[in-house]
């Protein structure tokens, strides 16, 4: 079992047709916007001060995402590919987690939102691996995110129901996110049009679903609904 930790993987995504480190130019590029994004989004709340312990955590998972995607795509082995989906569900499991904390007016809203964070991460962890992949044949194993639709869509509910200020921000966020979703999906079934696949899309539009929620967060600081001081 060791040996598969390191042993090469193929046939995952359209572009990459054989082994190598540059094996998909694509992906593996497209995979460092997010590093970009949260680099960015880290000087501009250095400049306003608005750094919390929450966001420094969150912009960090960000940095990890695109770091990891890009040693999946270049790597592409066992080790690379947990590398890449352990900050993700880490990013989702948190932002969900703090979002429902901060709107389940309760005393037990801390304990409520780390639980949900844990099965979150959980489920989508155990979903990531390769050999529990739900009908990934027919969708490029993009299944393995419905959590993180779960979470994108109740957050957006919960934002609208309090008519938080953040709405609009996070309902842009959810429309990347669905976009994103099906530029994942159809990477696969579309490989024999598109040769180089569909899949370096979904980081582009998912960098950008990053950094709509990180501004979001910036703007609107978790507690009081009002915009940042610029």
């Amino acid at each position: 079992m060791t040996s598969d930790w390191s042993a090469p993987i193929t046939g995952a995504y359209c572009e990459r047709t054989a082994s190598g480190f540059w094996g998909e130019p694509l992906n593996a590029s497209s995979s460092l916007l997010v590093v970009v994004v949260s680099l960015l989004a880290l000087v501009h709340v250095l400049r306003t001060r608005s750094l919390s312990p929450g966001l420094i955590a969150l912009m960090a998972l960000a940095l990890a995402i695109g770091i990891g995607s890009f040693l999946w795509h270049t790597f592409a082995t066992r080790w690379a590919e947990l590398a890449d989906v352990l900050p993700i569900w880490a990013f989702i499991a948190l932002y969900g987690a703090a979002v429902l904390k901060n709107s389940v007016k309760t005393p037990i809203a801390l304990p409520v939102a780390v639980i949900f964070g844990a099965i979150v991460f959980v489920a989508g962890l155990a979903l990531s691996m390769r050999d529990t992949h739900m009908l990934g044949d027919t969708v490029s194993g993009s299944t393995q995110y419905l959590p993180a639709l779960f979470v994108v869509f109740a957050t957006g509910r919960m934002a609208w129901k309090e008519r938080h200020p953040s709405f609009r921000l996070i309902a842009v966020a959810i429309a990347l996110f669905a976009l994103s979703f099906a530029f994942r999906s159809l990477d696969m079934p579309l490989c024999s049009v598109v040769s180089f696949g569909t899949h370096f899309l979904w980081h582009v539009t998912n960098c950008l679903a990053f950094g709509v929620l990180l501004a979001a967060l910036i703007r609107f600081p978790p507690g009081n609904g009002k915009v940042a001081d610029k």
